[in-house]
């Protein structure tokens, strides 16, 4: 974490992603209730309908399809965790706890449903040891360790967080969680300079506006074809929040307006990695070796909001604007506003010493940060969707396939 790379330059891949075709999970649980339906033995398709079921938020209904497996055959039921989170979901978390400590050692997933039941139940202890056993037996339980640590930012003392922080596997995976929540821990432990050291959103957040090519007609012009571009063929996919909607198929796609809009966001990455030095970031967060670029369209209307979040994974973060309500355009309520900084709920109430910056979306701009920013957005209490593309530095996978960027190019 504390490597300086002089003047080293992040090179540009691209991790080959064959496009398949998309269907709904509502088409994908259709299929599967056919299938138990016609089947001669429906018994092991009915863990995948209710997994199918607990994705697309329909809880009780996954209850159902579970507890005919479980029933009918016990020994050989796998989804004990699926069955109790989908309990935890709707309210019932001393029936979660009485599934967990029916299924003893299940593994990971039981230990996080348990960690929420008990979490939910007010044992915060126990929860908390619950979630580290989950961590403890597969480390890419993000969200085990996610509960970890938002248990350990609401503990009367930080420095357990801050231990359990420094402790965590030398990886580029955790790099991005190490990094926030230490700043939390500094900043609930009085140590301002390291915690704005770590996070400081008025000075480690860039701005860039989108000049497209000529024939684009100018960025409003282009921000409206991509817009309906989007609304066409993203954010088809239900969701358990219908007016959040995430559609991270976006990488897998290559129209010219994706392509042209991507482009942009490489010399946008590559001028802040360029400034690290004067942002002060060169030490902590050396550029990755290869790079790639993960996006995603985001639409968000009325009171959703994406919630405090990093991008665990990943190294630099980028919002781009598509469209803006014009309700929201000119309003004094900070509606629709990218909130960088912000941590007030994940700290459990502490204001931390750097304090958050809310910045307008405006259509063409693209606002780059480090990924282990917190950041939310404000409900834009509007019914126009506000439409962005979050782009991430994705640190390109040891062993995958890359291609040089202009390979790709050449053949997309």
């Amino acid at each position: 974490m504390t490597r300086q790379t002089k003047g080293r330059r992040m090179r540009w891949v691209e991790v080959e992603r064959p496009e398949t075709k998309r269907i709904s999970r509502a088409t994908a649980t259709k299929v599967l209730r056919a299938a138990v339906a016609t089947a001669p033995d429906p018994l092991p398709l009915l863990e995948r309908l209710g997994a199918a079921l607990m994705d697309e938020g329909g809880h009780r209904e996954a209850i159902a399809a579970f507890d005919a497996r479980a029933k009918a055959d016990p020994a050989r039921f796998t989804s004990w965790g699926r069955l109790a989170q989908c309990h935890n979901e709707i309210g019932e978390p001393a029936t979660a706890l009485a599934i967990c400590d029916r299924a003893g050692g299940h593994g990971a997933r039981v230990a996080r449903a348990r960690g929420a039941a008990l979490e939910a139940l007010g044992r915060r202890d126990e929860a908390l040891e619950s979630y580290r056993r989950a961590f403890g037996e597969d480390e890419t339980d993000a969200i085990a360790l996610d509960a970890v640590l938002r248990l350990l930012c609401r503990a009367a003392d930080a420095a357990p967080l801050l231990a359990f922080c420094d402790a965590l596997p030398a990886t580029a995976r955790f790099d991005v969680q190490k990094r926030a929540f230490r700043a939390l821990a500094c900043s609930r432990l009085g140590r301002r300079e390291e915690a704005s050291a770590l996070i400081d959103p008025e000075r480690h957040v860039m701005s860039f506006r989108f000049d497209p090519a000529c024939e684009s007609g100018g960025v409003d012009a282009f921000n409206a074809r991509l817009a309906g571009w989007l609304l066409a063929n993203t954010g088809a996919t239900p969701t358990p929040r219908r007016d959040c909607v995430h559609d991270y198929a976006l990488r897998h796609m290559r129209a010219p307006l994706l392509q042209e809009l991507r482009a942009f966001f490489r010399q946008s990455f590559d001028a802040y990695i360029a400034a690290l030095p004067a942002l002060g970031l060169d030490r902590l967060m050396p550029p990755p070796v290869a790079g790639d670029i993960a996006d995603g369209a985001t639409f968000l209307r009325n009171e959703a909001r994406n919630g405090e979040h990093v991008h665990r994974g990943r190294y630099l973060t980028g919002v781009y604007y598509v469209h803006t309500p014009q309700a929201i355009r000119t309003n004094v309520e900070r509606r629709g506003r990218l909130a960088v900084g912000r941590c007030h709920e994940t700290a459990g109430g502490h204001e931390p010493v750097w304090g958050a910056r809310y910045i307008a979306p405006e259509p063409g701009m693209f606002v780059v940060f480090p990924a282990h920013m917190f950041h939310d957005v404000v409900p834009t209490r509007c019914s126009e969707w506000r439409i962005a593309i979050v782009a991430d530095v994705e640190p390109a996978p040891i062993g995958g396939r890359e291609l040089p960027m202009r390979y790709v190019q050449e053949r997309a």
